[in-house]
């Protein structure tokens, strides 16, 4: 079995989504406060409070924690909404946390004996029939279907360097096999 990483190189995107929610989130509890009766000056200083000490956090964390931290405050802020009973926000928030969850997470190729995993949403089973050709070439990986469908990453390695003849070798086997199950 062989398993490659397709960098992520959207999550600074997806991270630059989520700070925005924060924010709206922070607005949103200043204004509540604001309403239930709290002057507006202490409704501010709450809101500007909470964004100083958001970023100091964030400043100070490396990237992974940063990511992390940020889909969890979305989910306190969820939390915090439902138990002011804004359950429609707490459903927006539980939402996007689940949103920003999986659009950040690690995307995995894995290439076996019996298929293929393609790191979609919902993981796509690509089949060793479905398949023309599969190939790696200086850190590409190129998934060709009979569909006419290509998929072709710069991949990164999870455990080590992938002998390329080696890896390109043990998919020209699989195809021959499942070609050959097929006539």
């Amino acid at each position: 079995m062989y398993q490659f990483i397709i960098p992520n190189k959207k999550q600074q995107i997806y991270f630059v989504f989520a700070v925005g929610i924060i924010l709206l989130n922070i607005i949103g509890a200043a204004v509540y406060n604001f309403t239930i009766g709290a002057d507006a000056t202490n409704a501010w200083v709450f809101a500007v409070a909470c964004i100083v000490i958001f970023s100091i956090v964030l400043y100070f964390f490396s990237a992974p924690r940063r990511y992390r931290f940020a889909g969890t405050l979305i989910l306190v802020f969820g939390i915090f909404w439902m138990s002011r009973t804004f359950y429609q926000l707490f459903f927006v928030n539980l939402l996007l946390w689940g949103l920003y969850t999986v659009a950040r997470r690690n995307l995995v190729v894995t290439v076996s004996e019996k298929h293929i995993s393609y790191p979609s949403f919902p993981v796509k089973m690509i089949q060793w029939n479905m398949i023309n050709n599969v190939v790696l070439k200086d850190d590409i990986l190129t998934i060709d279907l009979k569909n006419n469908k290509i998929y072709q990453h710069l991949i990164e390695y999870l455990d080590g360097e992938t002998d390329e003849a080696e890896f390109n070798d043990f998919c020209r086997k699989q195809l021959q096999y499942s070609h050959s199950q097929g006539s």
